[in-house]
């Protein structure tokens, strides 16, 4: 696409739209939302980046959204099993209605919303080289 008034206006958009993206998956405890919501909102985001901008960046991030989000599943996971290790008055909860109230299942969502985010991606990558 080569229209110049789409890109100028979703340069400035997309900013807007990854921000609502990581704010539903770091409040998906304490809200509607999680991984799997924000997920869909942070890779489409990127898709729509994709479709406006052109696929030259396509090679260079093809697997690195979905090795961070696995990496970040297994160590909010890893660090989750430690927390029922420890005696609760050590363990890290917060005050209930805070960001960290629920521990750090944040860090859970925030791996499970960049994995869905790295499917959305993939998949259209795959959907991309199928028609070459």
């Amino acid at each position: 696409m080569h229209d110049y008034i789409t890109r100028v206006v979703f340069r400035y958009v997309l900013l807007f739209i990854l921000m609502y993206g990581f704010y539903i998956v770091m409040h998906g405890h304490l809200s509607p939302g999680g991984g799997f919501a924000g997920g869909m909102v942070l890779g489409l985001g990127v898709l729509l980046y994709f479709l406006i901008y052109g696929l030259r960046w396509r090679d260079k991030l093809r697997f690195l959204p979905l090795d961070i989000a696995i990496l970040t599943i297994g160590l909010g996971s890893i660090v989750e099993g430690v927390k029922f290790l420890l005696p609760h008055k050590h363990g890290p909860v917060g005050a209930p209605g805070e960001l960290f109230s629920a521990g750090i299942i944040s860090v859970v969502n925030l791996g499970i919303g960049l994995l869905v985010a790295s499917t959305i991606l993939s998949i259209f990558y795959l959907i991309v080289e199928d028609k070459k």
